[in-house]
């Protein structure tokens, strides 16, 4: 059996590397049609995968690694790779670096490796590729040499057979600082010659002849079961399981290992990686498979995510030029939408962390994230568990390690942030049918914005929340804001004032000024229920006249000198009658004086 030889020989570890940012990729057919040019660079973007290239040399031994091996091996490749691991095993001495390149260069060196293995040979140093025999396999080609001599090119040809595959691994996600107990399944992965690895943060945990990881040992026609423990350390990164034949031939498949809330979210994926769940799907089968594809991109780049985040983590103290680069921004942000489309709350949080702890290479984490329209998308989905995990998101929008200022935590993402025609996530929410859960998540937020913005918040033509809610005929979105509302109302002083148009109900802490013309009674009361805040609108807005009056003895006064006055106004102005005088009595034909 073969033994892990990467402990004792750290420095021969060329590890989870990567390479400088580099600026914008011609497209592939104009690349291909020119010649290869070393100072070529790209931008790293979806067509491109994370694959390796397994090399065996004769005749030496792992302390026989250059101190220059990684820059060789980004040498080699132009410095194309974005991100680079390799892992080194006895046994002549087998060295395996797992790659993510362009599609269009991988297949060029599927293509022709002998140019590219050639070249390798050229920019050796200490003669290292040049001495011995150097064995080489690149996706579906291997090639021979000797001496610096290339004298074989050919295609692979695999010894555990044309239908060797797995189908499927579980789990796909492990817990730091846990055992996971490991099942795989495939054809042909358990063989006379076959052995299984499992690799990660640059070890062999396990390195087991596959017969005798077989959960049946009996001649199957389907496909066969390995099933074995690994534990891993409190490192978060990615690793890999693979089956192996004696040529170094491998078919291998990633896994992750984080905390365990992103782990439960992550492992939801294993339904869409199960290819042996597709045998007897007829239709849709090419969708399913282009599900399987992004699941297994994110895996690797999730997985590139950690361990670029834990290297620059490690690398804080070193030399500038020994540091470690940041993730780009690019992949970060497929990253981002693909944990959004998911409804992951806790991978969301994890990459916004990641973000906010300066491991993304973009001038501003909050313009960047900003920029991205979260809130507007969780909303569309419908989905208030990501709402929530987003509005109670804070940051102090520091660099863990960076030696900036540490700032007070603030909340990142609110209800009333606008987007294109000053539209808020409110006004999405008001619009769209079945949304009832998310607008009570936005009418909830820990700052009380999203309350306070539903009537308040106005769009470029002068329209509310509140508004849209009502032209798309949604009452129970007014009516559950409007309870809340009524609910919050804090105990107050209420004023109730005496107009000659009625009563008006005025809270004390509105600020409303209070006409100087009108006669006051102020009364110390509490608002606890709604039941009483409709009878306080009632009487505001609809004055019964007889409570009025009843209740208002100075009204009652003013209203019993008014009669009184009206009946000596008629009795002054009508003609009554005298006894003993002739005509009508008239008071202005009365005369004064002496007679």
């Amino acid at each position: 059996m073969l033994k892990d030889a990467t402990s004792s020989n750290a420095g021969n570890y060329v590890g989870n590397q990567s390479g400088p940012p580099v600026p914008a990729e011609e497209p592939p057919m104009k690349r291909r049609a020119r010649n290869f040019d070393l100072n070529d660079t790209y931008v790293e973007e979806d067509e491109s995968r994370t694959d390796k290239i397994v090399f065996k040399l004769f005749g030496k031994q792992p302390n026989d690694f250059p101190a220059d091996l990684r820059t060789q091996v980004l040498n080699w490749l132009s410095h194309y790779p974005s991100d680079m691991e390799s892992y080194i095993r006895p046994g002549c001495v087998i060295l395996t670096i797992y790659l993510r390149l362009p599609n269009w260069m991988w297949h060029k060196l599927n293509v022709d490796p002998a140019p590219w293995i050639e070249n390798l040979i050229s920019i050796s140093t200490h003669g290292f590729w040049e001495t011995g025999w150097l064995y080489a396999r690149v996706q579906d080609r291997l090639t021979l040499s000797c001496n610096g001599r290339l004298t074989l090119v050919c295609p692979w040809l695999p010894v555990i057979g044309d239908k060797h595959q797995i189908l499927c691994v579980t789990p796909i996600a492990a817990s730091c600082k846990s055992t996971a107990n490991f099942s795989v399944r495939g054809f042909n992965i358990a063989q006379p010659t076959t052995k299984l690895l499992c690799i990660f943060g640059g070890k062999y945990l396990v390195q087991e002849a596959t017969q005798k990881l077989q959960d049946d040992t009996a001649v199957q026609q389907g496909p066969q079961c390995l099933a074995f423990s690994c534990s891993f350390p409190s490192t978060s990164g990615r690793g890999f399981i693979e089956v192996e034949d004696y040529d170094q031939s491998s078919i291998s498949f990633p896994f992750v290992v984080a905390e365990e809330s992103i782990c439960c979210e992550i492992r939801m994926l294993e339904e869409k990686l199960n290819i042996f769940a597709f045998a007897n799907v007829l239709e849709g089968r090419e969708d399913l498979m282009a599900s399987r594809s992004q699941a297994l991109k994110f895996l690797h780049e999730i997985g590139w995510l950690l361990q670029r985040s834990h290297s620059r983590a490690t690398s804080s103290k070193a030399p500038q030029q020994h540091r470690v680069v940041g993730f780009l921004a690019a992949r970060f942000r497929w990253l981002l939408s693909f944990a959004v489309d998911q409804e992951w709350c806790g991978v969301v949080k994890m990459l916004l962390d990641t973000l906010f702890q300066g491991n993304i290479d973009v001038p501003s984490p909050v313009e960047f994230v900003l920029g991205e329209s979260l809130v507007f998308k969780a909303v569309n989905k419908r989905s208030k568990p990501l709402v929530d995990c987003l509005l109670r998101y804070t940051t102090n929008s520091a660099p863990v390690g960076g030696g900036a200022v540490a700032t007070p935590a603030r909340f990142v993402f609110t209800p009333d942030m606008t987007g294109p025609s000053d539209i808020t996530p409110l006004h999405s929410a008001a619009t769209i049918s079945n949304a009832a859960a998310v607008l009570d998540a936005l009418t909830d937020d820990p700052q009380q914005l999203g309350i306070k913005a539903w009537k308040n918040a106005r769009d470029a033509t002068g329209y509310t929340p509140e508004d849209y809610a009502r032209r798309r005929g949604h009452t129970s979105y007014i009516q559950m804001v409007q309870n809340k509302i009524n609910r919050g109302l804090p105990a107050a002083h209420v004023s109730v004032s005496m107009t000659t148009t009625g009563i008006t109900e005025e809270h004390a802490d509105a600020g409303r000024p209070k006409s100087t013309d009108q006669t006051i009674f102020d009364v110390e009361k509490s608002l606890p229920g709604c039941r009483q805040c409709v009878q306080l609108q009632h009487i505001a807005y609809r004055p019964c006249p007889n409570r009025f009056l009843s209740n208002r003895p100075a009204v009652l006064s003013l209203v019993a000198i008014a009669t009184v006055c009206v009946c000596v106004g008629l009795i002054m102005q009508s003609p009554p009658v005298v006894r003993g005088m002739p005509g009508p009595f008239l008071w202005n034909r009365l005369r004064w004086g002496p007679t």
